[in-house]
């Protein structure tokens, strides 16, 4: 018996790093929503991804297929087997398989983007930035409220009242810039990426495999997947991540990341913040 061959998503997950630009935008088209090369010609595909005929060919030789014909027999049969793209399907879809699928590829993501040293570029920075819109927003907090508990100067940004103009016109290379971003993604968020590199700021991209061509520029990609049976997407691969990225940032900070937690501590207790247990 041979081994079942991997999905469409997995294919592109395992080739992404060796993927072109031009190619990532399709693929990145695709991943999230494979049927497209079931019901879409490769003119069509092109058309919306804004590359040619030739980069789909070559993207669906990258993934394993002999041509379009075979893409097609391979999606018509994981159609049969209920894969989670097939809304009809998603009610007979176990969601902790999708998100088990997930997860692995959101941490393979954050392994090859060296674990270690992003921690130790975000404890070393003058400041770290975080901007995430729309869906990425409570992201984008949540790992403002776990760096915020190892190092000084976490900031969200842009802040209330103010402009993005205002927070990123004297970044330079001192500062990280982290950019959260889930489809569908807010308009200027590719420049905004151009702008916090031209600067010469550490700029990470936190985003699903759709914002992949935004996050080109920057020195440092994580794409975790928010596939989900459900009508909405599924946060939990990114949310893990950034529970990771914490973590390294903690062990990265060492005694001087331990003083500043017990210092919140003893503050929490001054001010009688907290309920006690």
């Amino acid at each position: 018996m041979t081994a079942a061959q991997p999905d469409v998503r997995e294919r592109i997950d395992a080739v992404w790093d060796r993927l072109s630009p031009a190619e990532r935008r399709v693929a990145a088209m695709v991943r999230h929503d494979p049927e497209l090369l079931l019901v879409g010609t490769s003119a069509h595909l092109a058309a919306e991804s804004g590359t040619s005929k030739a980069t789909v060919s070559r993207l669906v030789r990258s993934l394993g297929f002999q041509d379009a014909a075979d893409v097609r027999r391979e999606l018509m049969a994981a159609r049969g087997s209920g894969m989670p793209w097939v809304a009809e399907d998603a009610a007979h879809v176990d969601q902790r398989v999708v998100e088990s699928r997930n997860l692995h590829a959101a941490f393979a993501s954050l392994a090859r983007a060296d674990r270690s040293r992003l921690a130790r570029r975000i404890v070393r920075a003058r400041r770290v930035m975080l901007f995430g819109e729309r869906g990425a927003h409570p992201v984008a907090l949540q790992l403002r409220a776990q760096l915020l508990q190892v190092r000084p100067d976490v900031r969200i940004v842009p802040a209330p009242g103010q402009r993005l103009g205002e927070e990123v016109a004297d970044l330079d290379r001192r500062d990280v810039v982290v950019i959260v971003s889930v489809r569908r993604h807010a308009a200027g968020v590719d420049r905004l990426v151009e702008r916090c590199v031209a600067s010469g700021a550490d700029v990470v991209v936190l985003g699903d495999p759709t914002a992949a061509v935004l996050a080109a520029p920057a020195a440092t990609t994580i794409l975790c997947p928010v596939d989900s049976p459900s009508a909405f997407d599924s946060l939990a691969a990114m949310f893990a991540v950034i529970a990771a990225i914490a973590n390294d940032v903690y062990d990265a900070a060492g005694r001087t990341g331990r003083d500043r937690i017990a210092a919140i501590a003893t503050t929490y207790d001054a001010l009688d913040e907290l309920a006690r247990p």
